[in-house]
């Protein structure tokens, strides 16, 4: 089974695209929707909840962090059940950590005036971006976020495009990085 991790900054398209793949067929699982898998934690990697206006003190001194033994179940019991690939959607402070865990990582790329225009539509499910301080951070953390996964060596797909077009691209990004990628020699 090959196991696809797509990732991006706030607004870039993730739980949308793993909508409308999940409509196509495929077995996506967004992240973020888990609540057993996704949690704030403080310094101490302790959980601990989000204020509803986070200010920019609270979210510089706390991340949103993958539970790996959570990210284990979803992928063996995926596994489990069939060959087809698992599409993964997420970001989380602590997902290169599990690099290893991916076959192939693609970044959806945006410009910040689209991260901007998107995070502050709404109708977006997410809150992020439009309470307290968080479109400020938000903004701080986008060149790091991309330049990190750039280094970390994802596949960069154009998140800017419509929806079914970033799917389309996320698929044929997704299939030739598996078919290139190298067995570990020895």
């Amino acid at each position: 089974m090959v196991v696809v991790f797509v990732t991006g900054v706030s607004g870039s398209g993730k739980s949308t695209l793993a909508r409308t793949m999940a409509g196509w067929g495929h077995r996506t699982v967004s992240t973020d929707a888990d609540p057993r898998l996704c949690y704030w934690s403080d310094s101490r990697g302790c959980p601990v909840q989000r204020p509803a206006e986070p200010d920019a003190t609270w979210l510089t001194t706390h991340e949103w962090r993958w539970n790996p033994r959570r990210l284990d179940e979803i992928i063996t019991g995926a596994a489990n059940q069939s060959d087809d690939p698992l599409w993964l959607f997420g970001q989380a402070a602590n997902a290169a950590e599990f690099a290893d865990r991916f076959d192939v990582t693609i970044l959806l790329e945006i410009d910040q005036q689209t991260m901007i225009s998107r995070i502050q539509n709404g109708s977006r499910g997410n809150d992020l971006g439009r309470v307290g301080d968080s479109l400020s951070i938000a903004l701080a953390s986008y060149i790091p976020f991309v330049t990190a996964w750039r280094r970390h060596g994802a596949v960069i797909v154009d998140g800017t495009a419509d929806v079914e077009t970033v799917a389309e691209e996320l698929l044929m990004a997704a299939a030739s990085a598996a078919l290139h990628r190298r067995k570990p020699s020895g």
